[in-house]
Formats: structure tokens, sequence, C-alpha cells
């Protein structure tokens, strides 16, 4: 499951976001972003490109506390279907 936090941190880097620590559990994904009120479906479409349309089910996106700190960010969560 390393391979997903992999490849979708390689296609955040040529985005303008910058990624907290990218989370796989089992089949659950979560993406921090480290920018209050991203775009969602920029961030969906950056993602669907990174592991597959097909790969992506069930997207949430919230606006959340990051790794316990005071920075608020947007964070993508969803179900990796391989």
């Amino acid at each position: 499951m390393t391979d997903i936090a992999a490849a979708i941190r390689g296609a955040f880097e040529h985005t303008d976001y910058d990624l907290g620590d990218v989370a796989v559990n089992r089949q659950q994904v979560r993406v921090p972003v480290l920018r209050e009120g991203a775009d969602p479906d920029a961030l969906r479409a950056v993602i669907e490109e990174a592991i597959g349309a097909d790969a992506v089910v069930g997207v949430t996106v919230s606006t959340e506390t990051i790794d316990g700190e005071d920075t608020i960010g947007t964070v993508v969560s969803f179900q990796h279907r391989p």
C-alpha cells in the first residue's frame, strides 16, 4: 500500500499543493493538503490521475486540523479499490 502513498505524493509534486503525511490503512487513504479551502475537484483530479479513477471510491473532502498542530488544511479521504 505504500506505493499508493508514493504515487499520490509524486503527483502532487507538480502542483501548488503541499501535503502532510499521506496515510494508508488497509484500503482507507487519507491525504492532508496544507491549504485551507483547496479546490476539492482539483484535488480529486490529481489523485485520480495518480492511481486511476476506477481505484478511487467514496471521496470525502473536509477541513481539519493537520497533524495535531494549529495548521488548518483540507483533507481528502477515500477508499482505494485495487
